[in-house]
């Protein structure tokens, strides 16, 4: 993984919970939220497998 899967994961994780703010129902914003968190742990494994600079 390179640091573009890192960027376009973090996104969707910040779009999910832009969602979550504007959901009118309770499941709604529950489900975007639980999203946005599994977008964040993928940004997170995406940015522990990232080559590291020298």
């Amino acid at each position: 993984m390179d640091d573009a899967d890192f960027v376009r994961y973090l996104r969707q994780a910040q779009e999910c919970l832009h969602e979550a703010e504007k959901a009118t129902r309770d499941a709604d914003k529950e489900a975007w939220l639980k999203l946005g968190q599994e977008w964040m742990e993928m940004a997170r494994k995406a940015q522990r497998q990232r080559p590291r600079e020298q």
